[in-house]
This record gives structure tokens, C-alpha cells and sequence, in this order.
């Protein structure tokens, strides 16, 4: 036992060598540092928790520096755009909304990452109108040093900025993939370890002969020399129970890596990497084996991803547009096209497009590691969120996955069961579409409820439906012997125009509450309203139907008939008794 102890503590000191004190901290963080080390206070070295308070402990220091320096060479213009731009860094500080280092497994730069977070250099270029030069730079190495950016704009920024091309070279950072001090903490054998060349054994000792050195002891391996990763990496979750393991070259991720489910031997995702970037297909499985994803990842970006439905048989196939959209297919198992539009991605985790899925460890690994924070802006200090931590048994607390909600124009197309022909009697709308189109979606049926009247003689052969931020706003059928036009809009969440004089908690009910229902109606092929059309004021209360006996186009006036006038009544009458709800919080 004390021979493992020794061991145990060798490894922790290849571990921590570089971190005894703060100022070993800051240089992992930025070799700039050792330039100024008379100049950072001695004090030993902080336990961080998280990427976020290390990057923010290294932010306060370099403050520090700054307000420190001597300014007395700078004209006044450059001093006031010094002091505005240390304001600016320390806002960029408390708000804590830092870049993410997803694709590179070792502390690097990242200029501007997949959400458009900017590191502090890049913060100070956006806020003061450059932000086209900080899209140029991270378009050229994002995770380029200060020192090897050659963009022509920035220099002569600096000359404008009063800030000297040393205090930009230490203002910058790098970003780890991995927790801070992941090797020492109580619940490690949890928590995915940063690569190394080293082997560690668990602390679990068997009774008898067999030591913890044994082979079927190894917690973590990693093949290499001289420090450098070169050969196979594992990661082992228990005694004899794997978790990760891959293969690097030369310090760099390559071949296929896989991952198992935490405590178990059911593998969770296989990867393939070359040159320290993610290329190939990455597979994921779900607790009994069934393939449920494949991602085609080129060169350390997604390509497509495909979701795999067993339950109902159906194939999701999405490739994105651009930071917020994506274009969706809907297929059957055995390949038949079913639906196709777009969907916005919708993101409040900030993770990437593609993760609608649970999070893998190392997945929540690197996001764990750093503090998710969602904002409305940078600087917004008001907008971090809780931090996401390690539990004992696993992970919990992960962050909102990624939704897809349907915007614009989508088609849908029948399943294989032939239409009959109602020669009878009509058959109702959503009895239609349950079986014909059953991949249509709930939000479908919600909005149809609106229309129980709603028939169909004969069928559609395909449907067209109009989506805005995944509510339908019109719905089309198309058939040889039917065609049916529904319209639905709705109100906008009550954010504005509230009486001051209502109690709050009612306005704060008000002001998170779902669109609601504003009109209904139907139009003919000709595009003219049809039939009855309903509408509904700010709280949901019906207040006008309008009944089109003959067919009428948008935007025609009739003559106000007597049935017009009854309902205009009516709809003074809904106003007043909708406000009378709203007051008492029906």
C-alpha cells in the first residue's frame, strides 16, 4: 500500500507540476505571462472548478496589469480609448461568456467558436466596430496567438486602442477541453481525464496475491514519449470495466475511438478522428444497442446527422444551412420519402446543432468544464446560468438539449395504404391524417382542433403545411377530388402595453404564456375565405365569427349586413369580458 500511495503521488506530480502556485497557473493559461512574473502576487495555487473561473481569475489579474501600467506617452484620445476598453474587459469578465473549445483536445486559443462567443481580444474588436476584422481573423486560424495574427486591421486597431501589442498578447487565452483538476477530485474515476502519458491504477486492493498494479487495475493508460501521446489512450470506469479509449499519433487523435455507457460494457458512441480532427461517421447507441445516430463529420465540422426511430419506424435526416437552420428529411426504414422542410434549431444549452441527444460524458465533459452561459449579448451579466456539474453515480444537472422546431414550408406525403373512396359520407380531417399521414406531429393535431367540422370526401395525395416557430399557420390539402385550405394565426405573448395598475404576479404570468390563437378560417381554391371564420381576442376569448356565404377575397369589403353588426357587437362585448377575466386571472 505504500508503494501505491508513492505512486499515486508521483503521478499527481506529473500532474499538477506546472500548477504549485497562481503563477504556474497563468502561464498554462498564457505563456505571455512569464514576462511578468515580479508582477503577479505570490500565492498559492487555486482550485478551480471550472474553465469560467480560471479564465476570470487570469482576466482579474491582467486588469490589474493594465490599470498598473504607465500611460503618460499616450495622447488623450488613445488614453479615453484605453480606459473604455479596460471597462469594456472587465464587463467581458463578470459576464463570464467565454468561447468554447470543442475541436481540439489540448488548451489552445479559440478566437470566435461555433455560437459566436468571442475571446476577450475579439470582444474588444466587436465592441468597438471591428467586428469584421474579428470574423477575418478567426476565419484565418481562430486558434491562432495574438503573435501569428497578421491581419492588417489589426495593428493599427492597437495604435487607436492604447493598449500596447504586449498587454493584447496577454489580454488572450487558452482553452482547455477537459475539468481543471480532473485527476484530483473525489468523484475522478467519473469524470473523463485529460490524455497523458501515464498509468494510473485504481485504489481498490483485492485481498491475497494480487496487487493494483496488475494489468486489470489500470484506471488510465496512455502510450507515448518524452510527454508526447503516441499509441492507445483508455480510460477505464471500474475493475475491468471500460469506458473510452482511442489512439493518438504523435500527440494528435486518430483512427477510431470509442465510448461506453458509464458502469457499463454497452458501447454509447464510436468516432473516427484523423489529424486530431473528427472525420468519418460517429455512431451513437442507444442502452440496448440500437444504432439511434450517425453524424458525417469532415474535417472537425458536421455534415449531416441522421436519427434513427426504431418505435415508429422512421429516419430523420438533417444537414444544416447555417447557425440556426437546418434542412430535414423524413424517410420510412425501408428509405420511402415521407416529409421535407426546414426547422430552426432551436439552442438554450448553447451546445452544438446537432446535440438533441443525451450527452455523452465527454460531451458534457467540455461543456461541464467550462460553465454554460446563455446570452443575449456579450457583456450580458445578467444571463449566466446555473453551472452544470459531476455527481456522484454519473453525470446530472446536463444542459437543455437541442430542439428542432419546424419554420417555413413543409410537404408531407401519404403512407403506403391506399386512399378508399368515402362514397357514403365524408370522413373527418385529423381521422384522415392519423392514418395516412401518422408522422404529421402533435403541434399538427393541436391547431386542427380549432376546425372539428373539417372533412374530407376522398383524400390527399400529399400535404403542404406552413410553420412559424413550429406552430402551423396554414395548412394545404391536395387530392384529385378534394383540396382544403385551413389558416390559423396567432397572437404574440402579451410583452407590452400590460396596465400598470394589474397585480404583478398576474403580468408576470402574461408575459411567459404561449401564442394564442387569433383567427381561424378557410379558403376555397380560388383562394377566397369560405364558410366561418372565428376570432379571438388577447386572452383566448371568441369574440367574432364571420360566416362567408358567398365566397369573399382578402381585403373585400360587403355591406355590413345585420349579422356583421350583431357581431361587431359581440366583439366589443368579448373585448370587455376578456379584460374582466385577465383582472381576475381566468
Amino acid at each position: 500500500m505504500k508503494k501505491y500511495v508513492t505512486i499515486i503521488a508521483l503521478l499527481l506530480l506529473v500532474q499538477q507540476a506546472s500548477a504549485f502556485t497562481l503563477f504556474d497557473q497563468l502561464c498554462a493559461f498564457n505563456p505571455n505571462w512569464r514576462n511578468y512574473a515580479n508582477r503577479v502576487p505570490l500565492a498559492p495555487a487555486r482550485a478551480f472548478t471550472t474553465d469560467r473561473e480560471y479564465i476570470q481569475a487570469h482576466l482579474s489579474q491582467v486588469l490589474d496589469i493594465l490599470r498598473s501600467n504607465p500611460t503618460s506617452q499616450l495622447s488623450e484620445a488613445r488614453y479615453h480609448s484605453r480606459l473604455h476598453l479596460i471597462a469594456l474587459l472587465d464587463g467581458y469578465r463578470v459576464a463570464g461568456h467565454f468561447p468554447i473549445n470543442y475541436d481540439r483536445h489540448e488548451r489552445i486559443p479559440v478566437f470566435i467558436d461555433p455560437h459566436q462567443t468571442h475571446c476577450a481580444v475579439g470582444y474588444l474588436l466587436q465592441q468597438t466596430g471591428h467586428e469584421d476584422a474579428a470574423r477575418r481573423i478567426a476565419a484565418a486560424g481562430n486558434y491562432a496567438w495574438v503573435k501569428d495574427i497578421h491581419d492588417a486591421e489589426l495593428p493599427e486597431w492597437q495604435q487607436w486602442s492604447g493598449l500596447s501589442s504586449d498587454e493584447l498578447k496577454l489580454i488572450q487565452g487558452a482553452y482547455d477541453h477537459y475539468m481543471p483538476n480532473a485527476f484530483i477530485l473525489p468523484n475522478k474515476y467519473e469524470i473523463p481525464q485529460k490524455p497523458a502519458c501515464i498509468t494510473a491504477f485504481f485504489e481498490q486492493t483485492v485481498p491475497g496475491k494480487r496487487k493494483p498494479q496488475q494489468t486489470g487495475y489500470i484506471w488510465c493508460h496512455g502510450d507515448g514519449n518524452n510527454g508526447v501521446l503516441h499509441g492507445r489512450w483508455e480510460q477505464n470506469y471500474a475493475i475491468g470495466i471500460p469506458w473510452i479509449a482511442g489512439y493518438f499519433d504523435q500527440g494528435k487523435r486518430t483512427g477510431q475511438w470509442m465510448e461506453y455507457y458509464q458502469g457499463t460494457h454497452t458501447l454509447c458512441r464510436t468516432e473516427n478522428w484523423r489529424d486530431d480532427k473528427l472525420n468519418g461517421v460517429r455512431k451513437r447507441f442507444d442502452r440496448s444497442g440500437n444504432l439511434i445516430e450517425e453524424i458525417m463529420f469532415q474535417e472537425g465540422n458536421a455534415i449531416t446527422k441522421t436519427n434513427y426511430d426504431a418505435e415508429q419506424g422512421l429516419v430523420w435526416v438533417r444537414t444544416p444551412l447555417d447557425s440556426t437552420l437546418v434542412y430535414t428529411k423524413v424517410f420510412t426504414s425501408n428509405g420511402r420519402l415521407l416529409a421535407r422542410g426546414h426547422e430552426k434549431v432551436y439552442n438554450p444549452g448553447n451546445l452544438l446543432w446537432f446535440q438533441n441527444i443525451e450527452l455523452t460524458a465527454l460531451n458534457a465533459a467540455a461543456i461541464t468544464s467550462r460553465t454554460l452561459s446563455v446570452s443575449n449579448g456579450p457583456g450580458n451579466a445578467n444571463a449566466i446560468q446555473p453551472l452544470y456539474l459531476f455527481g456522484g453515480g454519473g453525470l446530472y444537472n446536463t444542459p437543455p438539449l437541442v430542439e428542432y422546431k419546424k419554420e417555413g414550408h413543409w410537404f408531407y406525403y401519404k403512407n403506403d395504404k391506399p386512399i378508399p373512396a368515402y362514397s357514403v359520407s365524408q370522413v373527418a380531417l385529423t381521422d384522415l391524417l392519423h392514418t395516412y399521414y401518422p408522422h404529421i406531429g402533435h403541434n399538427v393535431y393541436a391547431a386542427l382542433r380549432y376546425f372539428p367540422d373539417a372533412k374530407v370526401m376522398h383524400g390527399y395525395d400529399s400535404v403542404h403545411l406552413v410553420f412559424e416557430d413550429d406552430m402551423l399557420q396554414d395548412f394545404y390539402g391536395y387530392g384529385a377530388a378534394d383540396y382544403t385550405r385551413l389558416y390559423m394565426r396567432y397572437h404574440q405573448p402579451r410583452t407590452k402595453g400590460m396596465p400598470p395598475e394589474l397585480p404583478y404576479r398576474i403580468t408576470r404570468h402574461r408575459r411567459t404564456q404561449p401564442p394564442i390563437i387569433m383567427a381561424t378560417g378557410q379558403y376555397n381554391r380560388a383562394n377566397e375565405r369560405i364558410g366561418i371564420w372565428k376570432h379571438y381576442n388577447n386572452y383566448g376569448n371568441l369574440y367574432k365569427t364571420e360566416n362567408y356565404i358567398l365566397p369573399q377575397k382578402d381585403g373585400e369589403t360587403d355591406d355590413f349586413s345585420s349579422t356583421r353588426r350583431i357581431n361587431h357587437f359581440w366583439q366589443t362585448l368579448g373585448w370587455i369580458s376578456g379584460w374582466k377575466g385577465y383582472w381576475w386571472g381566468v
